[in-house]
């Protein structure tokens, strides 16, 4: 079904361990942003403004400011401020993946308004053990692993493109770590996922951008040989998503319907996603929490009285 979110975990492993420091993303923040917008950030001094060492701040250097700009992303916000200050680094290397997904946009927006559902759909029919969960109310803070030697913690940065296509143009921002070989890994890394809904299809591009600490490893991650094992295991996940999802589509609803932690604790989804995924209902990114809050308010008691309730503290008779 879905788990592009652990396709994002597995590329953030792909960065150095090192990390720049918070001066560094300042300045790589401020002076990007100048230089490529015109644009001033909150905060940023003279010094911060000044071109970074080494960057070549040209249109290809630049595309990636103009876009997310474009896309409406709060350029006031702390966190645009710290993307910024990545992306304006020495060193990044993007991957990129496109395909179709035999899913209608309504299903598309249903699995992601429910990660940790949309998950438990994944493990079973492909027998593994994937988890999402939430981290704030509004669902945009959520963690997510593999059951094993795979994790990362993600902030959805932007939901739609300047107000277009709400839930199909992403940009999501976080940490992964993994395990691989002797290798502790982790880095930052950012995703932008695209999707087009077409009918009973779904055509998406995946951007995923890197950032390597060193001049050595940038150019071991740009490497042919590299970019191949990156893509190999981005296909793989692909191809998995594609084929849950057309078993699903295609009438083979028994790994679903006998699933014992489905039936306990995600019956509600279930019935929900089966009116979708059978065009009897739309669902539109956000529509969960939505309910979420709907239902809170039914269960908040609310007192209503015809006059203001005044308590005055009087002295007792004969005092």
């Amino acid at each position: 079904m879905k788990r592009d979110t652990f396709l994002f975990a597995l590329l953030f492993c792909t960065v150095a361990f090192a990390a720049p420091t918070k001066d560094e993303l300042r300045h790589n923040a401020c002076a990007a942003t100048k230089k490529c917008l015109d644009v001033i950030l909150p905060g940023c001094s003279e010094q911060e403004l000044s071109p970074v060492e080494d960057v070549k701040y040209d249109g290809e250097f630049c595309s990636i400011f103009h876009d997310l700009k474009n896309r409406g992303i709060d350029m006031r916000s702390p966190v645009t401020k710290e993307m910024f200050g990545h992306l304006g680094s020495r060193y990044r290397v993007t991957y990129e993946n496109t395909g179709t997904l035999p899913v209608s946009g309504s299903m598309m927006s249903y699995l992601f308004d429910h990660f940790p559902f949309t998950t438990v759909l994944v493990n079973v029919f492909q027998e593994t053990h994937y988890t999402i969960h939430y981290n704030s109310p509004d669902h945009r803070l959520f963690s997510g692993n593999n059951g094993g030697n795979l994790f990362g913690d993600f902030y959805w940065a932007l939901q739609d493109s300047a107000g277009v296509g709400k839930g199909f143009h992403d940009v999501f921002y976080g940490s992964g770590r993994c395990k691989i070989l002797r290798w502790n890994l982790h880095g930052i890394a950012i995703a932008i996922l695209d999707m087009y809904p077409e009918g009973n299809k779904t055509h998406y591009k995946f951007r995923a951008i890197v950032f390597p600490a060193n001049a050595v490893l940038n150019s071991i991650m740009k490497m042919g040989v590299f970019r191949d094992v990156v893509n190999s295991k981005i296909g793989e996940i692909i191809h998995n998503i594609s084929e849950s999802s057309e078993s699903y589509v295609s009438g083979n609803h028994t790994p679903v319907d006998t699933s014992t932690i489905i039936r306990k604790k995600y019956a509600k989804e279930l019935e929900e996603f089966k009116e979708v995924a059978a065009g009897k209902r739309n669902w539109t990114l956000g529509d969960a929490v939505e309910q979420e809050r709907a239902e809170a308010r039914k269960h908040k008691p609310v007192f209503v009285t015809e006059t203001p309730m005044i308590f005055k503290q009087t002295k007792p008779a004969g005092k």
